[in-house]
């Protein structure tokens, strides 16, 4: 056991958990990776740890099945062999909660506009690449040509963007806060889409394609997110 080089003992779970099967190496580390290390190294509190993971994981839109193959990663690289009953047990009850919580126990919604916020949208794209349908969407980007230079203008600006962005896509898009004058809709590529847009014709709307790496997409995702 690498007790005393958690670092060690990181690189191999997450290699051997590549080599199982996770699909998005950029996104396998959190902090929930530490605590878990911590608490094999500590031989204690590990059914707590891998709540936590389990959390963690489904906050991030890792599907159960992967979750659970990559928690076997970390047993198998201690050469401990499947992991124990009521390890896997907690495991699966942290995934279960945080996927099941309710939206805004997940912090998952803006309270002011009523959109999803950033960290929402990040799920999302990571449940995109996992599905291996980058492709197939777009990141819809509007905001107002002109920002008023005083704050109840700029709310009422950041009100009226959010009230036409969910008359333009009310389907299964998902509409996000991007910045405080700025919203994402992550919609499908296709005819419809430039129909959705036109119905945003009073804004600045552009039209992203996806990257081809789901680390670009969070880059992209991060410079949408500056405020201008």
């Amino acid at each position: 056991m690498d007790e005393d080089n958690p670092g060690t003992l990181r690189w191999r779970w997450r290699r051997r958990s590549l080599a199982a099967g996770w699909s998005v190496p950029e996104d396998w580390w959190t902090p929930a990776v530490e605590h878990t290390i911590k608490a094999v190294n500590r031989g204690h509190d590990l059914m707590r740890a891998c709540a936590a993971l389990g959390g963690a994981r489904a906050r991030a839109g890792v599907g159960i099945g992967e979750g659970m193959t990559d928690l076997a990663a970390l047993f198998t690289t201690l050469g401990l062999g499947e992991p124990p009953y009521s390890v896997a047990r907690s495991f699966a009850v942290g995934w279960t909660e945080a996927s099941f919580a309710p939206v805004n126990g997940l912090c998952c919604e803006d309270p002011f506009t009523g959109l999803a916020t950033v960290t929402y949208l990040r799920t999302r794209l990571a449940e995109v690449y996992r599905g291996s349908m980058a492709d197939r969407h777009r990141l819809v980007v509007a905001e107002p040509y002109r920002r008023p230079a005083d704050l109840a203008g700029r709310l009422a600006a950041m009100l009226d963007l959010a009230t036409a962005a969910r008359e333009a896509f009310s389907g299964d898009e998902t509409l996000a806060q991007l910045a405080p004058a700025r919203v994402g809709a992550l919609a499908r590529a296709g005819p419809a889409l430039t129909g959705r847009m036109a119905r945003l014709e009073l804004f600045r709307v552009s039209v992203n394609r996806l990257p081809e790496r789901f680390e670009q997409a969070l880059t992209l995702l991060r410079t949408l997110s500056l405020e201008t």
